[in-house]
């Protein structure tokens, strides 16, 4: 009978009942001596009649009324029917074309059904294969042992990564790993059995040829006359060769922090800048050549070839570190230049003296009276000629802090030509008095000492403020007396606003590698939360499939029943997920209604229990009233949350109490359970992010942990803590604020 039928049927008997009631009325209207056949029948009985066809017209329309229920509730059946196939077809695809080879066969071996790599491995088509036994596949000397191993199965165990020799037809035979799980209905017999067969001959032969270029090259690193280091994104040493632990001169455990500092990672800077541009992607490489002060290190000058290894999508940045000993090749360039100082100034004793023996032609000028400052004057006249053209300020000062050579780019900085900067000071260059006496104190110090000093200033110049690095160099006259000291500005300021720039980028691209893993971590979970209820969909729909004839009504309908909790289940699953989506964005609303605690808690408490009739029990402790406002939807999903997690850890027949305290504007949910409690360590991570990502079977929606409490809680402004004792079990205890409904005056 089709549902239309049945819907006339009912819109036909009810017109029936209408039409007899209508004429029962009419025949007690007429008077007594005119109706023939209501004479012998007692006025009670008219009523009673009456009263009969009125209910069973009023049944009639409730049926008609449930019938077009049950039309809807048939509807949205089919669409889940749909859904379900479809989820079947896509598990099927992935099914037939996996890597690895899946068979399915009966607690015989078997065959009922087989994907594309385990027909190309046994060498037969997944049609032919359908109705023969697997055993014939095993090579004859391992058989014996297969049919063991087979009825351990029978028995209901699983045997993970089992070696067995497989013999395709027609072909060579293989090493091959099975991994075998039963299949059981509700009263715990085997009814199948699942196999994944994985060729082991590849595997190894890829493992062992990666292992032997794997150790080629670790021997080729090692031998190398080069020191080779691995550094992680933040300047952390990974791996290193022995060659640089020796070029360095440490020992191991001081080899990382020598380096990083070495390398001037761990202080702002220039060095510490290219690092991060490298880290950022900016640039791809750069060297540096740096002196090495060590007593145990045979290296005095070291070049440093910093490079960013290229790495795949699931491969950590790092970067390879290349330092070569360059201290011979510094120390030929040292004699050659020293050479060549020599030389230069002979040449310029002996011109003097050729000067000095040449006759007088003319009348004789007296030559003006040598001063100590004559040869760094001459020094800044050639200098001109070689430093016009840079960027860069050099700024020669003689020992009164008077400029002997400004070059062009300095002096247009400060508005004036390079005449009008000779003889001026840094008061005349209106400096702040803080930066005189900086620089007037370093100048004594270079001019003493000989050594030169780096740092970092301010200064105010026509085109406004920038900050500049300077190097302040004693400059040597013949005699080897300091004469005058250069200072060379170098402008900073794209430097830093690429270092701000660079900031910048790194804050952005931690806070999108932040979201890449919170989204991976929500991906994990969300792939395991829905792999067992979809799995058990698929086995479900599969017995149903190849089981048409089933044994029972009954069992049919525990299948079908099974199909609809876990389609509930994800349903679920997708709710948490949306009601998390919407507190991380800020966009969820709190609904707040006026509420009785003490009956929700009791009516959550049975709809719990009633699902999941194997739990341990959970009684409730509160008082017989406990009104507020809140948001009853955050407070049921926060409670249920809360016992499922209690039940994940309490012991099998141990009961579990939900506690309701309320208090002055505020409510206290306690729930103990008696489990083996938990260490310190986890209790801090507790409430983190998927931390408990295990699901509970027969509850949908708790495999995200209680991240979705810590949620709930704080959104309605409350506090969450955790007390736990080695085998004395866990209390959870959660302290919301409780507003009173307001009282309206009458």
């Amino acid at each position: 009978m089709t549902a239309e039928t049945f819907d006339q049927q009912i819109t036909l008997s009810l017109r029936r009942v209408e039409t007899l009631w209508q004429q029962a009325h009419e025949s007690l209207k007429l008077p007594v001596q005119e109706s023939s056949g209501t004479e012998d029948v007692p006025n009670q009985q008219q009523h009673l009649l009456l009263e009969s066809l009125t209910e069973l017209s009023h049944s009639l329309q409730e049926l008609q009324f449930a019938a077009g229920e049950l039309r809807q509730q048939n509807d949205k059946l089919v669409q889940s029917q749909i859904a379900l196939e479809a989820e079947r077809q896509r598990y099927r695809e992935l099914f037939e074309f996996a890597p690895d080879g899946y068979l399915v066969t009966n607690p015989d071996a078997i065959i009922v059904e087989a994907n594309q790599a385990a027909a190309h491995s046994l060498n037969f088509s997944p049609e032919r294969l359908v109705g023969k036994s697997f055993a014939v596949f095993v090579a004859t000397q391992e058989r014996r042992d297969f049919y063991y191993k087979l009825s351990q199965l029978k028995q209901g165990e699983s045997i993970n990564n089992w070696p067995v020799q497989i013999q395709p037809r027609g072909d060579t035979s293989f090493l091959a790993s099975l991994t075998v799980a039963p299949v059981q209905n509700p009263s715990g017999q085997v009814i199948g059995l699942r196999w994944r067969l994985q060729d082991l001959t590849i595997a190894r032969y890829k493992d062992s040829m990666q292992s032997h270029v794997h150790s080629r090259f670790g021997s080729i690193v090692n031998r190398t006359v080069i020191g080779l280091g691995l550094l992680d994104h933040q300047g952390n040493l990974i791996e290193y060769n022995p060659k640089l632990q020796a070029m360095l001169g440490c020992p191991a455990e001081e080899l990382a922090p020598t380096l990083m500092r070495w390398m001037n990672l761990d202080k702002p800077g220039m060095e510490s800048a290219m690092f991060r541009q490298l880290i950022a992607g900016e640039r791809h490489s750069y060297q540096l050549e740096k002196p090495f002060h060590h007593p145990d290190s045979p290296i005095e000058w070291g070049r440093l070839t910093v490079a960013l290894v290229q790495e795949t999508s699931d491969e950590p940045i790092s970067v390879i570190c290349i330092l070569e000993d360059i201290s011979q090749q510094k120390r030929l360039k040292a004699e050659q230049q020293e050479v060549i100082r020599r030389q230069q100034a002979i040449q310029q004793q002996q011109a003097v003296k050729q000067q000095a023996s040449q006759p007088e032609k003319t009348s004789p000028v007296p030559p003006p009276p040598a001063t100590p400052d004559t040869s760094v004057e001459q020094l800044g006249q050639l200098l001109n000629t070689i430093l016009s053209n840079s960027s860069d300020f050099f700024l020669v000062c003689d020992r009164t802090g008077r400029y002997v050579y400004v070059n062009q780019a300095a002096a247009q900085a400060w508005g004036l030509s390079q005449k009008d900067c000779i003889g001026k000071t840094w008061h005349d260059l209106k400096v702040s008095t803080e930066q005189m006496k900086q620089l007037d104190i370093q100048r004594d110090i270079v001019l003493t000492t000989g050594q030169s000093i780096s740092d970092e200033i301010t200064l105010t110049t026509v085109e406004g403020v920038k900050d500049y690095e300077y190097t302040m160099t004693r400059l040597d006259n013949l005699e080897g007396n300091g004469g005058a000291v250069v200072i060379t500005f170098k402008d900073l300021s794209e430097q830093k606003q690429a270092r701000v720039a660079a900031s910048e980028a790194m804050a952005k691209e931690a806070e999108y590698r932040a979201l890449k893993s919170h989204v991976d971590r929500l991906a994990s979970v969300i792939t395991q939360e829905l792999r067992h209820p979809l799995n058990t969909i698929f086995s479900h729909a599969k017995y149903l499939e190849t089981n048409p004839d089933s044994d029972t009504e009954n069992n049919t309908l525990y299948y079908l029943q099974r199909i609809q909790g876990n389609a509930q289940r994800i349903n679920q699953i997708l709710n948490d997920l949306l009601l998390i989506k919407k507190i991380e964005a800020k966009q969820l609303r709190l609904n707040l209604t006026e509420l009785d605690l003490t009956p929700l808690c009791q009516e959550l408490i049975t709809q719990l229990q009633e699902r999941t009739p194997s739990k341990p029990q959970i009684s409730f402790v509160g008082s017989e009233s406990c009104y507020g406002v809140g948001d009853e939807r955050l407070l049921r999903r926060m409670l249920t949350n809360l016992l499922i997690s209690a039940w994940r850890y309490a012991p099998e027949d141990s009961p579990i109490k939900l506690e309701l305290v309320c208090q002055d504007e505020k409510v206290v949910f306690r729930i103990p359970d008696f489990g083996s409690g938990m260490p310190e360590s986890e209790q801090n991570v507790l409430f983190n992010a998927f931390y408990l990502d295990s699901p509970v079977e027969a509850v949908a929606g708790s495999g995200l942990g209680l991240m979705l409490v810590k949620y709930c809680v704080d959104v309605q402004g409350g506090a969450i803590a955790v007390e736990s004792q080695a085998e004395a079990g866990s209390t959870v205890t959660i302290t919301l604020p409780l507003p009173q409904p307001r009282q309206d005056n009458p």
